[in-house]
């Protein structure tokens, strides 16, 4: 190579592999020479990764082919991204290897989908979870569906059969009671929910009490002494001779017994009624009818006040019982 100064050396542009360059070996002390393949194969070799050192620019890392691995080696040594949020040096993931890999992320994750073990969850599932405020325990009910549970509930209200398909599409008369109709099926009944209500507190049948509230059917006729049964109702027969009937010993309040002037001879004969202990309207005597034509009945209320006398037929003198 021809002598030359350094200052009017030109620029090497397109250096050729046996292109030769003067480097000063400093453990030697001696000036060497290196061609630019050698050159190229020493800064081409690879660095150490803890070799490099902190830059001041921004840093790409590409391949035109090929993956790109970062491969923390040792065991359960964690891969770390880390960054400065404003002027605070952060832990932006974490992946644990101890836990496979496990990522700990330290702020929210963008996306538009996840895949959970066979799983695949998009951007409108989730959206449905948004501000959803479901319990553990009302969660839960969802455990052991197996299909879409609208479709269900859907296919249940379908297939009602039986009394209940009157009712499957169509709307009741409002405040009224329901009924089984001719056909079996669920019907309204001309019945309110008011008249419904005025049943409301009663102790037995109603038809019974009404009849034991009816007008008086006599059933017994009599023509001599008689102990009376609650609830007997006397024809008393005095054209052969005065007689008496007894009321019962032991009687309950609202017991009744009715007698009644059947010959009209009770002015001539006249019907004791015998007490039997019992006080009549409150006194200690027996009652005697003296006026024909006469019909009473007799309500026991309490010991106090006794029998308590209920006037049934005309033509009657109170003041003369």
């Amino acid at each position: 190579m021809a002598d030359s100064k350094i200052s009017e050396l030109s620029a090497l542009t397109s250096p050729a592999n046996d292109d030769e360059f003067v480097v000063v070996d400093t453990d030697a002390g001696v000036t060497k020479r290196i061609t630019f393949s050698n050159l190229n194969s020493s800064i081409s070799a690879s660095v150490a990764a803890d070799d490099i050192a902190t830059g001041d620019a921004a840093v790409t890392i590409a391949t035109s082919s090929g993956n790109i691995t970062i491969d923390a080696q040792a065991g359960d040594t964690d891969i770390i991204f880390k960054g400065t949020d404003s002027s605070s040096d952060i832990t932006a993931l974490t992946l644990d290897m101890s836990e496979a890999g496990a990522a700990a992320f330290n702020s929210t994750v963008t996306a538009t989908g996840f895949i959970i073990g066979s799983a695949s969850i998009d951007e409108t599932e989730l959206e449905i979870l948004d501000g959803a405020t479901l319990s553990t325990t009302e969660l839960n009910y969802v455990d052991g569906v197996t299909s879409a549970i609208q479709t269900q509930l859907d296919a249940k209200q379908a297939t009602i059969t039986g009394s209940a398909t009157t009712i499957d599409t169509e709307s009741l008369t409002a405040s009224r009671a329901v009924i089984s109709n001719g056909s079996q099926k669920i019907a309204v009944s001309a019945t309110t929910d008011t008249e419904l209500g005025y049943v409301s507190g009663v102790t037995s049948a109603i038809q019974t009490q009404l009849n034991t509230k009816a007008h008086i059917n006599y059933n017994l006729t009599k023509t001599a002494n008689y102990t009376a049964v609650a609830g007997d109702k006397i024809l008393c027969d005095t054209s052969g001779g005065a007689f008496t009937i007894t009321l019962p010993a032991s009687p309950s309040a609202g017991d009744e017994v009715h007698v009644l002037d059947a010959t009209a001879s009770f002015d001539s004969n006249n019907l004791t009624v015998g007490r039997n202990s019992k006080k009549i309207q409150g006194a200690t005597a027996d009652l005697t009818i003296t006026t024909q034509n006469t019909g009473i009945g007799l309500v026991f209320y309490n010991d106090t006040y006794g029998w308590r006398v209920l006037v049934d037929a005309y033509d009657v003198d109170v003041t003369e019982l």
